[in-house]
């Protein structure tokens, strides 16, 4: 299991995987604090600290460059505190829509602040505020401008398929471990956590999926759609052999090759089931 599984995982709800427990959506509604109290533990806002850790790193990455392998470093080790996301395949993500109430799709807060773009109607919200917490957005105005759209977990799965088909990477995030916040469907060079781990090799700001794209070359006639979909620079298509190849040791599990390929010649694999790469997340 991964790391996330180990702290917040409970084995009596089946797997043992940490966001299929659906304690991890059970997050208090309100509670009232007075003005600037923060929660205990919270002296110094973790996210916060994340954040300008990762900024302070770049920042001497074009100053002091001899001094960045200790300041990314030292990032990746503020990003552990509070920054719990993953990679999760299309089925995973469906499963999630059966434990999270409410789901709320809106837009995407990575590609606003990349690309300057700020979806501002329901066809094009691309990610999801999941648990209890989203029965207070409206709190929040600026992170919520253009409004959510509530979802049924019917809708929210066909919600994901759009997205899956449209080549989107499926990730979830929390906002205080062990809560599930937010399930995002965001692309490279769009989504923030996908840059930060293929980027600057944060593995704390994203964590790989559970599985493993494999090729069954009984099936496969390399016609190389999925090589349109990778986004972690794993699958290539191999002139050799006229088929395409993922290497395992880079996959991220997103399951996007899986899903696009038209002969089902692509399989996901459990991570933990092969010896090299059960400890590689």
């Amino acid at each position: 299991m991964c790391r996330h599984c180990d702290d917040y995982g409970n084995p009596e709800y089946g797997t043992g995987v940490w966001y299929l427990n659906p304690e991890n959506y059970a997050r208090q509604l309100y509670k009232l604090r007075k003005p600037g109290e923060k929660p205990k533990g919270y002296e110094v806002d973790p996210e916060s600290a994340a954040r300008m850790g990762f900024n302070e790193a770049l920042n001497i990455l074009y100053t002091e460059a001899e001094k960045y392998p200790e300041a990314i470093k030292r990032a990746d080790d503020q990003m552990a505190i509070y920054t719990v996301g993953q990679v999760v395949p299309l089925q995973e993500a469906e499963k999630i829509m059966d434990i999270a109430c409410p789901i709320a799709a809106m837009h995407c807060v990575c590609r606003k602040s990349t690309r300057g773009r700020e979806e501002d109607n329901p066809a094009l919200y691309s990610c999801a505020g999941l648990g209890v917490g989203m029965f207070k957005w409206e709190r929040w105005p600026e992170r919520y401008k253009g409004g959510v759209e509530f979802m049924s977990p019917d809708q929210a799965k066909e919600w994901l398929r759009k997205w899956n088909k449209r080549g989107m990477v499926h990730t979830i995030m929390v906002f205080g471990p062990p809560y599930v916040g937010g399930l995002c469907n965001c692309d490279y060079p769009s989504c923030g956590a996908i840059r930060q781990r293929v980027d600057y090799d944060l593995p704390h700001a994203l964590t790989k999926s559970h599985f493993v794209g494999k090729v069954n070359y009984d099936i496969c006639n390399g016609c190389g759609v999925c090589v349109q979909r990778c986004q972690f620079g794993a699958l290539r298509f191999e002139p050799t052999i006229q088929r395409p190849n993922i290497d395992m040791l880079e996959c991220f599990g997103c399951g996007l090759c899986q899903t696009a390929c038209p002969r089902r010649a692509i399989d996901l694999v459990d991570r933990i089931s092969l010896p090299a790469l059960k400890e590689v997340w």
